[in-house]
């Protein structure tokens, strides 16, 4: 089952992580400038955000590949808490099957970065 916390604990700066078989998602709260129309030309007011970022198992956020990560961004209310809820659901419902089916740790390795060209430092150096 899929669980959303209530808008009080994304209110309180807290992430919430969970997982539906091999559906991982993370839920941030934050916010981001957004254009001012009531503020004049090139004006800008923050608005309250909640990042949904998803992906398969086996790995965490940070060690799957940048491919394979999804990443979604709703407004910090009740409206967006049930929009979260409802993009997982149906994120889910679309593939069951391949949620359910995903690689074991010991069948993959996890994502690594790609080494840096040893040309671009050579060239930031200069």
């Amino acid at each position: 089952m899929i669980f959303v916390p209530l808008l009080h604990y994304f209110k309180c700066k807290n992430i919430y992580s969970g997982n539906e078989y091999g559906l991982r998602y993370r839920l941030t709260p934050g916010k981001r400038s957004v254009p001012d129309p009531e503020g004049g030309e090139g004006a800008q007011k923050e608005e309250s955000i909640l990042t949904l970022d998803y992906w398969s198992d086996p790995w965490t956020l940070e060690m799957t590949d940048p491919a394979l990560r999804h990443q979604e961004v709703f407004p910090l209310t009740d409206t967006g808490r049930n929009a979260v809820a409802e993009r997982l659901k149906a994120v889910f419902d679309a593939d069951p099957e391949g949620w359910k089916n995903c690689p074991d740790m010991m069948d993959c390795d996890p994502w690594t970065p790609p080494e840096p060209d040893p040309e671009d430092d050579a060239a930031e150096q200069k």
